[in-house]
């Protein structure tokens, strides 16, 4: 009896070193192949970059996307801009054109007045931020600007995604030059999704891992308005305070708001927050969100 209970005492031990040593293997793994890709934009790993790589390898995209590549490679070789910045769109609106946050609109989330600056005709009836060249060219110049004012790609994004206003006040708030990751875990921009996601998608790009699949956008979110629940296992219970819990995912409509969503589903928007990493309420149509019950 002694022994069978020693036995079973050192093979959870060893059960829980193995599933460590996954955990830090696909860690170390990641860390690596950053290290690998990183070239004129500092790529900085963090543990966050886990999950983050694990969210967007979950959702293929239409192989449509990818006609966008060739274009924007030739504009920012025109541009003298570095290559990596392709896949910011990727980041910012999954590369769907008709993309929406708020006041930000396209692949590239530009927002009106910005585009009006750049010359982008919004009125009534034609928002040119919705026409993938032209709103490319837009943006490049944008960046452009962003870096000859700044001389750093990193705050030229965090400005181009926040705003140079907020960026600059960032900055005066730090007190001094903070690392990458200090504006998100510091909470110094109110937008710093954009750190993980923009890092996995150069990742997930180059080592082959984002799927992209021969289905129109109808039938990628139509298989992803499908509730689906699966039972936590030793995978994924960081995410839940119990494992008997269950997530269940939801596709954002247009019109959905994260308070209208919390009342639906008879949790809190901070528990919404805090389960999809959101640094705010603002979500956009096409998002997916964790839900745990």
């Amino acid at each position: 009896m002694k022994f069978s209970r020693l036995f079973i005492l050192w093979l959870c031990i060893f059960c829980l070193a193995a599933n460590n040593c996954c955990v830090s293997s696909d860690s170390d793994r990641l860390a690596h192949g950053l290290k690998k890709w990183e070239n004129n934009i500092p790529l900085p790993y963090h543990e966050e970059l886990d999950n983050t790589v694990r969210r967007f390898a979950s959702k293929p995209l239409p192989f449509s996307r990818m006609a966008y590549f060739p274009m924007i490679d030739s504009a920012l070789m025109q541009r003298n801009l570095p290559w990596e910045l392709k896949y910011l769109p990727l980041a910012l609106s999954r590369m769907q054109p008709n993309c929406t946050q708020g006041d930000r609109s396209g692949i590239w989330q530009l927002p009106t007045l910005t585009a009006m600056h750049y010359g982008l005709i919004i009125d009534e009836t034609r928002d040119e931020r919705l026409d993938v060249e032209a709103s490319t060219r837009a943006a490049l110049d944008y960046l452009s600007e962003l870096y000859q004012q700044y001389g750093d790609w990193w705050y030229s994004i965090l400005a181009y995604t926040n705003s140079p206003v907020a960026l600059q006040h960032a900055l005066a708030q730090a007190g001094e030059t903070p690392e990458l990751w200090a504006f998100r875990e510091q909470q110094l921009l109110p937008n710093t999704q954009v750190i993980p996601d923009f890092i996995a998608c150069i990742y997930l790009v180059h080592e082959n891992l984002l799927e992209f699949v021969d289905k129109s956008d109808a039938e990628i979110d139509e298989a992803d308005e499908k509730p689906v629940q699966e039972t936590m296992t030793n995978d994924n219970k960081d995410m839940s305070p119990s494992t008997d819990s269950t997530i269940q995912y939801y596709k954002i409509k247009k019109g959905d708001m994260l308070s209208k969503i919390a009342v639906k589903y008879h949790v809190t928007v901070s528990d919404l927050m805090t389960w999809n990493e959101l640094d705010s309420d603002l979500i956009y149509e096409g998002q997916t969100l964790i839900i745990k019950q």
